[in-house]
Formats: structure tokens, C-alpha cells, sequence
């Protein structure tokens, strides 16, 4: 599963993740099997009105080591109708909050095979997702789709819902004519049923884990291909049909190259990939069948800006890493992430080139620091498992697998990671297993690699000095790891390469240093002071660093390699002196490599000098849309009229909906501005792909506190809503609450019950907007319609019932009126304690 946009201009898309369900203190450990599953049949039926599903769940089944009295099932939410037991007798079931619990009049002994079928019914608000006109979805587009990572399939269908068990399964699903069913392996029959309903019949006779049943009905575009005689098929919705094409571009490309690159051929029936729409991660690698977020998809005018190969190919990957073998726990979850993660990097070189693979390692690289998080990769004190998807398991767990890749060369690493995959295949694995493979296949110990980067947490923190001795012919290298050690943070052990330029030699001069120390200095015989010094030139190393090497070398380093060139123009960006900016200004004009002008960019805004502005405005004219964007976020920098004024041109003749929408995002800067506020309302009412520019003309206005603007933003909102997308309406109403929430604004009340009327939205990502604006709005008339919200209680985590908390909260703040408003939090306390009460005697009420 991956969060991440796949944009070449990224930003994480943190919406794009499930949210935790549940939160439970302590440490975490690999669940008891007390019996080995080995089948699931699934039976259903949804119904698109009612946004419910009835089924009948067939598990097959012997217990393992001990005789079972007892079978616990994962089950929340479910309304269980009937239970039916074959190899036993059945004594009775009984529902709790969150398990369907059958006992057995008989245990039944080890190793006899026995099978329970359930049937039940449920309305569900986790697992399962409609999307239907009913939503406020196009006519046309109804869906339905399931996501069951991490925990998530017990929310409507009874089941061992851990990673550590695997089965084979079936799934059946009675749809109305005309609409298709995708899931797991194979089509085993495709059939008329009674009332206007088709049934499609799916079996995955190759074991796999829960979380990776799937399910997706609805109507689709459907296009076709093959990679030898693995059938190949991608489904968008139909309105997005003009957008199928730029997401399968590369799937069959993918599938050939990670065949070479692993040595094991596609372990699946089938490949199939599903655009599903406001889905609730980025994409979700299920066995044979991935389902991705429509949101990602995209218009070809947006030039370089998008691309969906990065998802593609980061979810091609789990097909090998994560279903064919499936981390053990969730603490292990690197081992699917970091690898899917990983590939996706090899891919850019072997689609773009080694300049582009490692300018993916780059960003990889960049996330890690950002975030300064000292937790392990193999982290065990999650709260949820959700907790586990972060920059620790897939930027990280990336680069873990580069270094061990550096280390055994690309040859070793090839036939180690082939050897794991062979001896896991079909099996459920752990950080040992893999490690235990790269020993027996290298003779290497990598005990002290996984301690370090696995077991403990943070990275090495480097200051670097280098100084040139004439007397004995000396290049000395000074390095401080500079992190703090800490119980979580170990002092680093690792090899630091380093590479010498000496002038009238053709071919550089390599050393290797082992790093253990906090401080220590390494001495480099050479026959001259070198041209250029570069410390972990072939990028291996995941450390920050701080090397500042002199003048003239970084002008050497400018005509290097990419890594090389882009820490030069990092290093440059330092400087704020005329010479640094006019080098910047040549690089981001003229450099070959598009990231490379990219950082230059990035390198002028943080110079902040008259000269950088001026070269930026001169740089707009970028034929690469991903420099182009750059500049214009560089130029956000420099609240200056020479910025605005090239901006301002800019804006006239952009073609590409993404840059225009990030110009006039700048404009929040010119609040009052006539000009400003004409072309905010012109771009308000333009109609492009989702509306984006209209969103970012909304958002500036927001930023400026331009009240004057709300008539015109709920209009535009209540005249097409279905071009909005989910959660750019969600940020709409945001905006629209925020606006106006000056009680002598005359557009208060028509505001105040635009979001009333989406607090029942059957969207949650709109009820929790709504809920949200109305504490951005502060009238004290929202109290009444939060009060009922603030006392729901779900079996998870509710994210509706938070905002309204935060916004009940937020308005008492601001009243200072009458003693029964001041009384209305403890009331509400009261009556949300009631409905927890009533909810669990609902709950533990036996379903017989």
C-alpha cells in the first residue's frame, strides 16, 4: 500500500492512508494460530441503495496443535443470522464487540478438518465502500470496493483478520447486469441469476493472507493487454475513460523487468488493476488484483507534473513483496513497504536512466530527514497498525535495501533476493528470514546492519571537514557523527567511500573508511592536491551531511555527476553572494538534468538576495513542467513587484492547469489588489480537469481573508458540485467557514446551512469537513446540530465525533453569552456517556 502521490513534484498525499481504527496500548507480537485456516469462501450480495451487504462466509478449517472447544472470529459491526458447523457439532455463537465467537459441543480434535458457514448481513463503514449518485458521485461511476489493510475486512465479513495465516479463497458476487466484479485469481464462471442479478464466481487457489481478499464491483472501462500469457487488465471509471491510457502505460514494462530483476516470474493468474473512486489509500496491492485511487488520475496537459508509473510500479512490486511473501507482523511491515518501495526505484532507472534513479533515492532520502524520527524500522510499540505506514518502512526501508545492495554488488544482491523469494514463497516471513538468506548467500554477517538500521532507529548524523597537508601529500578527511546516542539512536558502523579527482589522471582514486567512532580523522596519500573531493560518491550511504568543500571544487562538482551536482547547488544556495547566484541562474538554465534545475531553483529561494529573484523571473520560460512549478514556488519567496509582475505574465500565457492553480496561490500575498481579486473571481468560475483552478483560486481567497468572495464561492460550490472532488469540497467548506465567520458577515446563515446540510453527507470525509467548518465559522447556532455528533459512538476510531468535539470546544471558547451555553460541554459529556453505555449492551447482546 502507498501513500504517496507519484507526482515528480511530491508531496505526500497523507489523506491518501487509512485511518487508525482502534488504538491499544503496549507492545505488539504475532497473534497464537490455534487453528491453520484453510479455506474462505465468500457469498454476497450488496445492495448499491442501502449501501448494505448480506453473505454467507464459508471457513475451512483444522486446529493445529491442541483440541479447540472454541473458534474466535474477527468480526465488528456484523450481524451474524445464522451460524452452521460440518466436521462438528455445534453447542452455540455468541457476538461481541468485536469477535463471532462459536463453541463446539465437541472439541474438535487436532488435524480433523471441520468448517463453520456464517450468515450474515451488514451495513459497513470500514472494509467495504459504495460509491453511488446517491453520494453525490457522477450517474454512471457506482462502485463498490473493498480495502482490507491492515485490519479492516472484519468490518464486513467474519474472519482470522491477522497477517500470519494463509489460505486460499473464493469470492461470489451477485451484482445487477451490466455491471463487472473484479477479485482475486481466476473467472471461474460468470452467470445469470434470479431478479435481474449476475453472479460472478472468483477463486485464488494459491494461499494468501486476509488482508489481501478483494472485491470490486460496478461499471468500469476496461482496457486489455499481456505480458506473454499473463492476461493484463486496467478498470476506470467511465467518466474517466479518457484517462485509462496514461495509467497503463507502463504495467507491462513493469512486469517485465521485475521478472529479470528477481529471477521469478509474475506469481499470479492474472494482473488487474482498478481505478476506484475517493479510494482510501494511494494504492493496495491485493493478490492478482490492485486497486488504486482515482484521484491519481490524470490529463496529459499537465505535461511532466504527473505520472502514475511511480504507483504502478510500487504496487506491481508487492505482488512479489508483500503477496507471494507477507510480513509475519506488523512490525516486520518493511519487509513489503521497503521493498515495493525499493523496486519502484530500480524501475526509474531502467524507464529513465541512472540520473532519474537516483534522484529517486534523493527524494527518498529527503524524506527520512525531514521527519528527524528516531523510531526503528521494526518497531513493535504501535498504538494501530496503521501507525507502522510512514517514512520509516518505505523511503527508509528503500534505502536499507540500496546500502545492502552497494554492499554485496547488484550480481549478489540479485541471487540473494531471488534465493528469499524461492525459499519464502507462499509463506509469511520476517526481518531474520531475510537477513538469514543475504548470510547464506554473501558469507556476511549482518547482524551489526540490522541492530543499527533496523533494530534502532534515526541515521547517521555526519559533519565532514577536509583540509590538503603539502608536507606529507595528504588529503585528510575530519568526521564527527554528530546524532545523539541515545537507547533508540546507536553510534553508527559503516563503510564511507571516498573519491579523489587528482589533475593529469583520467580515472579518479578510491579509498573506503570504516565510520565507528563519534570522531576520527582518515589521511588519503596522494600525488597532489586533488581537483575534487566527494564523500559517498556513488550515493550508498543514508546519512545527513555537512561537507563543505572549498570554491573551486564546487565549480568542478557543477560539471559532475547528478548527486554531485546537486549537493553543489545545495551548498551554493548557502551563499548569498552574487558569484553563488549567477552559478545557480547557468544550472537552472542549462543543466541536462531536470532535478538538477529543480534544486537550483529551490537553492535561489533560500539564497533570498535581489540577484536570485531577478534570475528566477528571468527562468520562467522552463519547457520541463517540474522546473517550471519550481520556479514559480521560488518566486512565492520574494514578496517583491518584480516576483508579481513575472508571475502575473506567467499567468496569462500558462497552459498547464497545475502551474496556473499554484500562480495564483502566490496571490495571497496581494490581498486588496484589485487586479488580483477580478482574476481570482474569472479563474473561480474556469472549468478545468476537478476544478483545480477553481480550488486554488477558493483557497487564495482564503488566504487573503476576503469575506467578499463567500457569495460567489457558494454559488460556484452548489452550481457543479459533482466537478469538485471529495476532498477539494471538504477544503471549500473550510474556506467557507473560515470566511465568514464574522457575525456581521450578511452570508453567515446561508453558510451555517450549507454545512448543516452536510453533516448527514454519507461521505465521511464531508461530515467531518462540515463539522470541522463549523467551528471555523463561530456561530453558536452550530452547537445544536455538533451536540448530537459529539455523542455518537462508533466500534473505531471516529474521526466525525473528533471534529465535533474540536468544534464544540472551539465555540465555547468564543461565547461568552448565557450560563446554559457554558453548561453545554458537560451535558454533552453526560449524554455521550449514555450512548457508549447503550451502544455496548447493543453490542454484547448474543446474536442468535
Amino acid at each position: 500500500m502507498i501513500c504517496r502521490c507519484g507526482q515528480d513534484h511530491t508531496q505526500a498525499h497523507t489523506r491518501l492512508l487509512p485511518a487508525p481504527v482502534g488504538e491499544k496500548p503496549g507492545r505488539k507480537y504475532a497473534r497464537d494460530r490455534h487453528v491453520d485456516v484453510q479455506h474462505l469462501q465468500l457469498d454476497v450480495t450488496p445492495d448499491f441503495a442501502k449501501r448494505t451487504v448480506r453473505g454467507t462466509a464459508t471457513l475451512i478449517f483444522h486446529p493445529i496443535a491442541k483440541p479447540l472447544s472454541e473458534l474466535e472470529l474477527d468480526a465488528v459491526g456484523l450481524v451474524v443470522e445464522k451460524v452452521a458447523v460440518q466436521g462438528a457439532t455445534l453447542a452455540s455463537h455468541e457476538v461481541t464487540d468485536d469477535k463471532l465467537v462459536i463453541h463446539f459441543k465437541d472439541a474438535i480434535a487436532p488435524d480433523v478438518q471441520a468448517s463453520v458457514n456464517i450468515t450474515y448481513r451488514a451495513q459497513p463503514e470500514r472494509g467495504l465502500y459504495f460509491r453511488t449518485p446517491e453520494m453525490g458521485y457522477k450517474p454512471g461511476d457506482t462502485q463498490v470496493w473493498t480495502q482490507g489493510e491492515a485490519e479492516l475486512h472484519r468490518f464486513w465479513f467474519p474472519c482470522y483478520d491477522y497477517p500470519n495465516e494463509r489460505f486460499t479463497s473464493e469470492v461470489i458476487c451477485h451484482v445487477p447486469e451490466g455491471m463487472s466484479v473484479i477479485s482475486n485469481g481466476v473467472l471461474v464462471s460468470q452467470t445469470k441469476d434470479a431478479g435481474g442479478l449476475q453472479s460472478w464466481h472468483w477463486r485464488q487457489d494459491k494461499p494468501h493472507v486476509n488482508y489481501l481478499v478483494a472485491l470490486a464491483a460496478g461499471y468500469f472501462h476496461k482496457l486489455e493487454d499481456k505480458v506473454g500469457e499473463l492476461p493484463l487488465t486496467l478498470y476506470v471509471p467511465p467518466s474517466e475513460k479518457d484517462q485509462a491510457a496514461g495509467a497503463f502505460r507502463d504495467t507491462k514494462k513493469i512486469i517485465e523487468f521485475y521478472q529479470d530483476e528477481t529471477g521469478v516470474p509474475f506469481p499470479w493468474d492474472k494482473y488487474a488493476q482498478v481505478y476506484c473512486l475517493d479510494f482510501v489509500a494511494g494504492g493496495m496491492e491485493n493478490t492478482s488484483c490492485t486497486f488504486n485511487t482515482a484521484n491519481m488520475l490524470f490529463r496529459d496537459e499537465t505535461e511532466q507534473l504527473n505520472t502514475l508509473h511511480r504507483l504502478d510500479a510500487h504496487e506491481t512490486a508487492h505482488q512479489w513483496f508483500g503477496d507471494l511473501v507477507t510480513c509475519r507482523d506488523w512490525s516486520h511491515l518493511w519487509l513489503n513497504e521497503g521493498f515495493a518501495s525499493y523496486y519502484t526505484v530500480l524501475y526509474e532507472e531502467a524507464k529513465s536512466g541512472r540520473d532519474a534513479m537516483l534522484y529517486s533515492l534523493w527524494r527518498e532520502a529527503r524524506r527520512v530527514m525531514e521527519k528527524e524520527d528516531n523510531r526503528p524500522t521494526v518497531w513493535r510499540d504501535y498504538k494501530d497498525p496503521m501507525e507502522q505506514f510512514d517514512q520509516r518502512v518505505y523511503p527508509k526501508g528503500a534505502w536499507i535495501l540500496h546500502m545492502i545492495r552497494a554492499r554485496l554488488g547488484p550480481d549478489l544482491y540479485r541471487k540473494a533476493i531471488r534465493r528469499y523469494l524461492e525459499k519464502q514463497r507462499g509463506t509469511v516471513a520476517t526481518t531474520d528470514d531475510l537477513m538469514d538468506v543475504l548470510e547464506e548467500v554473501s558469507g556476511l554477517s549482518f547482524d551489526q546492519f540490522a541492530d543499527q538500521w533496523l533494530y534502532h532507529g534515526g541515521v547517521p548524523d555526519l559533519d565532514v571537514d577536509y583540509s590538503w597537508d603539502a608536507g606529507t601529500k595528504q588529503a585528510k578527511l575530519n568526521v564527527k557523527q554528530t546524532q545523539k546516542v541515545t537507547p533508540e539512536v546507536l553510534l553508527f558502523h559503516f563503510d564511507l567511500p571516498v573519491r579523489f579527482w587528482v589533475k593529469g589522471e583520467a580515472k579518479p582514486r578510491d579509498f573506503s573508511v570504516t565510520v565507528s567512532k563519534a570522531e576520527e580523522s582518515f589521511s588519503f596519500p596522494l600525488p597532489s592536491a586533488p581537483e575534487l573531493v566527494r564523500v559517498d560518491p556513488d550515493y550508498t550511504v543514508l546519512a545527513k551531511m555537512s561537507f563543505n568543500p572549498p570554491p573551486d571544487m564546487l565549480k568542478r562538482q557543477l560539471q559532475g555527476d547528478v548527486i554531485g551536482r546537486m549537493l553543489a547547488v545545495q551548498a551554493l544556495g548557502g551563499k548569498k553572494n552574487a558569484e553563488s547566484a549567477a552559478q545557480l541562474a547557468e544550472v537552472l538554465n542549462k543543466d541536462a538534468f531536470h532535478g538538477v534545475r529543480s534544486e537550483a531553483a529551490k537553492a535561489l529561494r533560500k539564497m533570498n538576495t535581489p540577484e536570485a529573484r531577478a534570475y528566477l523571473a528571468k527562468s520562467l520560460a522552463q519547457p520541463d513542467a517540474r522546473v517550471r512549478v519550481e520556479v514559480v514556488e521560488a518566486l512565492t519567496a520574494f514578496p517583491h513587484p518584480e516576483a508579481w509582475e513575472a508571475l502575473m505574465k506567467q499567468a496569462a500565457i500558462e497552459k498547464n492547469p497545475e502551474i496556473l492553480a499554484e500562480i495564483i496561490k502566490t496571490w495571497s500575498q496581494r490581498p486588496g489588489d484589485a487586479a488580483i481579486t477580478a482574476a481570482l473571481m474569472k479563474h473561480l468560475e474556469s472549468e478545468t480537469y476537478w476544478n483545480q483552478v477553481a480550488m486554488a483560486a477558493i483557497g487564495t481567497f482564503r488566504a487573503q481573508d476576503d469575506a467578499s468572495a463567500v457569495p460567489a464561492i457558494l454559488a460556484r460550490l452548489q452550481k457543479t458540485p459533482l466537478d469538485f472532488g471529495t476532498w477539494d469540497r471538504a477544503a471549500a467548506m473550510e474556506s467557507l467557514g473560515f470566511l465568514a465567520r464574522d457575525e456581521k458577515n450578511p452570508q453567515r446563515t446561508a453558510v451555517l446551512n450549507y454545512l448543516t446540510e452536510h453533516l448527514n453527507d454519507p461521505r465521511e470525509s464531508l461530515r467531518v469537513a462540515a463539522a470541522k467548518s463549523l467551528g471555523l465559522l463561530r456561530d453558536p447556532r452550530g452547537l445544536a446540530w455538533l451536540a448530537p455528533l459529539a455523542a455518537t459512538s462508533k466500534p473505531f476510531k471516529d474521526p466525525v465525533r473528533e471534529a465535533a468535539e474540536k468544534s464544540i470546544t472551539a465555540l465555547e471558547a468564543a461565547q461568552a453569552g448565557p450560563q446554559e451555553l457554558k453548561d453545554v460541554w458537560s451535558k454533552l459529556q453526560e449524554l455521550q456517556k449514555k450512548s457508549e453505555d447503550l451502544q455496548r449492551q447493543l453490542e454484547r447482546m448474543p446474536a442468535k
